[in-house]
């Protein structure tokens, strides 16, 4: 039995699709062990969100890429191609964003739970997220759209990466002593 944490973002609460997400996971066989709303301060989801360079490279080249793909000229749009600067940009807009309303945590148990919650969730990135995921069926948006409009995707739900690590843990552990501090492990 393993455990992962998902967050359904503001974007999605306030579309209210809370119930359409967690119905997804509890037929999937997944139990929710902890659940509560989260509205907290953009101090506290900088502290959440890596900010090493590593993820701001990694985040600065999917726009990139998206930008490259659709022709679209970064760095008049942006004002930089540095994908370390861009990664940095987003990173602000999602921090404004996820301090911008109610979200619902919720730590979910289960039989390969890691895997199961990643790939219900589908690709980071709605455009690449296969049909029947989350990311794909649910968000209407699109990283053109939201480099557009200088906002982060608005791609519904947040999964621990069972692959990352902060401060020497892993993703989730990390993420889950923040969001519930009380919940032993």
């Amino acid at each position: 039995m393993q455990k992962t944490l998902v967050i359904v973002k503001p974007h999605a609460v306030i579309r209210g699709l809370t119930g359409e997400i967690i119905s997804r996971f509890e037929r999937m066989g997944l139990k929710i062990l902890a659940i509560k709303v989260v509205h907290e301060p953009r101090e506290f989801w900088n502290e959440f969100y890596p900010s090493d360079d590593t993820w701001f490279k990694s985040v600065g080249t999917k726009t990139l890429e998206n930008c490259k793909a659709f022709g679209i000229d970064v760095a008049k749009r942006l004002g930089t191609d540095d994908a370390g600067k861009i990664g940095l940009m987003v990173k602000g807009w999602l921090l404004d964003h996820m301090a911008s309303g109610s979200a619902v945590a919720m730590v979910l148990g289960g039989n390969e739970a890691l895997t199961k919650v990643r790939t219900a969730c589908g690709a980071t990135l709605p455009n690449r997220a296969v049909p029947g995921t989350i990311r794909f069926e649910l968000s209407t948006d699109s990283p053109t759209l939201a480099n557009e409009e200088k906002r982060p995707v608005y791609n519904i739900v947040h999964a621990s990466d069972p692959e990352e690590m902060r401060d020497g843990v892993s993703a989730f552990d990390y993420e889950i002593k923040l969001i519930f501090p009380d919940l032993t492990a």
